[in-house]
């Protein structure tokens, strides 16, 4: 991202002014359908071919993506602070080399302990590169300025209201 100018003790995702790369965007949407594909949307499709010709049972090679699941929901939380104070690119560039590597060891993984580790990490790259780093992205270019409430709204509701005193 260019033309980041925090305030000191700011967070990278805050509400500082930032320029909207062109490009990102189309790169942003190209990433999310490749990380989904990859990391998600795969395992269903691939699952029934995985234990044909390895004769794991689908029961632990689902529990193996289930697993993932459980991780990126786990480590979304510390993912989510590097988002803050780092900003996506470096946890989207980092997820994306994880969600890589995971997929060579899914791939390629002799054994069902290493199936369940290549999908371990691929939890970490979920967490690093679907939706959540990619909306701290969106709103880290286009929010501050698109979505702020003015008095040209039609509708009253969306003015900023005075705060009352309690």
């Amino acid at each position: 991202m260019t033309g980041v100018e925090t305030r000191p003790g700011g967070a990278a995702t805050g509400t500082a002014y930032r320029s909207r790369p062109c490009a990102a965007l189309p790169a942003l949407c190209l990433t999310q359908i490749t990380g989904w594909g990859i990391v998600y949307y795969a395992f269903p499709v691939l699952n029934p071919q995985i234990t044909v010709d390895t004769g794991w049972p689908a029961t632990a090679t689902t529990a193996a993506f289930s697993a993932a699941l459980l991780v990126s929901a786990i480590t979304g939380i510390r993912v989510g602070r590097i988002l803050d104070h780092r900003g996506p690119r470096t946890v989207m560039t980092t997820g994306s080399v994880i969600g890589t590597a995971s997929s060579v060891v899914v791939a390629t993984a002799p054994n069902l302990p290493a199936f369940v580790a290549g999908w371990l990490l691929a939890g970490l790259a979920m967490a690093s590169i679907l939706y959540h780093p990619a909306f701290a992205a969106l709103t880290r270019w286009w929010a501050p300025t698109t979505y702020a409430p003015s008095r040209s709204s039609p509708s009253p509701a969306a003015w900023p209201q005075p705060s009352s005193p309690r």
